[in-house]
């Protein structure tokens, strides 16, 4: 069984101009993917081909406009599992501003093994 698993994965970015939503830039279509645990996978493309997108995608920050993603068999739409799910998935994010608890990466990958109850 897969650890992570996309089917038919659509993404859209809207953009909000005049109070008025329109889609602008699809960045996954139609992906399909199966990560096995300790596999490891490396994401290539150029800025705005949806990396980064798709990471967050795995941790259900960001949710799926079409298909769906699914983590040890969890689905990231099921709101129910959100904990779950990213208790099994974790995210660095490259830019310091988006960091979740601290303003450097070590620091950040730190906290959670300092953290353990």
């Amino acid at each position: 069984m897969a650890f992570i698993q996309t089917k038919d994965l659509k993404f859209t970015y809207d953009e909000v101009e005049d109070g008025e939503t329109r889609q602008v830039h699809e960045v996954l279509k139609g992906v399909n993917l199966e990560i096995k645990k300790g596999e490891f996978v490396a994401l290539l493309g150029h800025n705005g081909s949806g990396k980064s997108t798709i990471a967050k995608m795995f941790n259900a920050m960001l949710l799926p406009a079409g298909g769906r993603v699914y983590v040890e068999g969890m689905d990231t739409l099921d709101e129910s599992l959100l904990y779950e799910i990213r208790r099994r998935v974790g995210l660095v994010l490259q830019n310091p501003d988006n960091q979740l608890v601290a303003s450097i990466v070590e620091e950040d990958v730190a906290f959670g093994p300092e953290n353990l109850a």
